[in-house]
């Protein structure tokens, strides 16, 4: 399974992003919004774990990108927030 992991903090990333290792997923990480919308043109996914709170472009950016160009990856929010807007 291969996994894209967008999150910008190092200390959840690199938590994260062991943790799918260990389980033997492939994982990319990227750590801002505009990166991710490059990776998706280049590569395909089976998840997304995507963080709302990115520097440059926003989480909710790259999501409302990803669905408008008919990309249906699974996508799982990950993020400190505690409302949505």
């Amino acid at each position: 399974m291969r996994v894209l992991l967008v999150e910008d903090d190092p200390m959840i990333g690199e938590a994260v992003h062991g943790a799918l290792m260990e389980v033997s997923y492939a994982v990319d990480w990227v750590k801002d919004g505009q990166t991710a919308c490059e990776v998706f043109s280049g590569q395909e996914y089976d998840l997304v774990l995507l963080d709302l709170g990115l520097p440059g472009m926003d989480g909710l950016d790259v999501l409302n990108l990803l669905r408008a160009g008919n990309n249906r990856v699974p996508l799982l929010v990950i993020t400190a927030r505690d409302g949505v807007g």
